[in-house]
């Protein structure tokens, strides 16, 4: 007989599953106040669960492309997206394509979706980065001396649980926003603020697994460009702005 069932689980695949349910349910309970109806949310949710999945395992595969020049075979190279890991910008951009995608011929509708789902991204990331420290994946850099909380000793820099953190933060903050304002960008607000968190986080990670370019990180790469295409906008915005003004 085996009255007790013992089961051992990723601590990170358990984090990601507390995230993502917290983010559905947030989204689900806005569905309603914008006139989502249920069968579409679903819908929404199944495209957005593979576009997040293929994005994330894509942009590590990409990473590792040096690896597998120096260690090319056709197996290697057949398992190279099948056995590749999850990047978090891949991911997220999988699903906001996937968003844009399912969206692209009612605008109204997508307003909508990206209002009620943007504060979920970091709502979810959140609890990512939490998995991130159980597991011990996307370390920090060695402390010089290690730093005791109660019963914890760091003897690396806790990124994971910074970043979780200032996520929390993002994700109380562009809520609160949402609320108060319906006209804001907020998919502009979050993509920009966490480009500059995770721009800066970059630097005290101690891992080399998730590409390094000419002293900067693949994620780094990715935050400047957000930021220098935002920035752009924002420049070509003003330069009309002001030429209206002279006409």
């Amino acid at each position: 007989m085996y009255p007790y069932i013992h089961i051992i689980l990723p601590s990170y695949m358990v984090m990601a599953l507390i995230g993502g349910f917290l983010s559905v349910c947030f989204i689900f309970l806005h569905i309603d106040k914008y006139e989502i109806e249920f069968t579409n949310f679903l819908k929404m949710f199944f495209f957005c669960l593979i576009g997040g999945i293929v994005g994330s395992k894509v942009l590590f595969a990409i990473t590792q492309i040096p690896w597998l020049i120096k260690n090319f075979s056709v197996v290697n190279m057949l398992l190279l997206v099948p056995q590749s890991g999850f990047v978090f910008y891949g991911g997220l951009f999988g699903v906001i394509f996937t968003l844009m995608l399912l969206t692209r011929k009612d605008t109204d509708m997508r307003r909508k979706v990206f209002e009620i789902s943007v504060p979920a991204m970091p709502l979810f990331h959140a609890f990512g980065r939490i998995g991130c420290f159980l597991a011990g994946c996307c370390y920090g850099k060695t402390l010089s001396s290690p730093i005791v909380v109660g019963p914890m000793e760091f003897t690396r820099i806790p990124v994971q649980l910074m970043e979780s953190l200032a996520e929390f933060i993002l994700f109380i903050v562009i809520w609160v926003i949402s609320k108060r304002n319906k006209q804001v960008d907020l998919l502009k607000i979050y993509l920009v603020t966490y480009a500059v968190i995770r721009f800066t986080d970059e630097f005290m990670r101690g891992d080399k697994i998730r590409g390094i370019y000419f002293g900067v990180s693949t994620a780094q790469w990715i935050s400047l460009t957000i930021l220098i295409v935002y920035a752009v906008k924002y420049i070509k915005m003003r330069y009309v702005n002001h030429s209206r003004v002279f006409e």
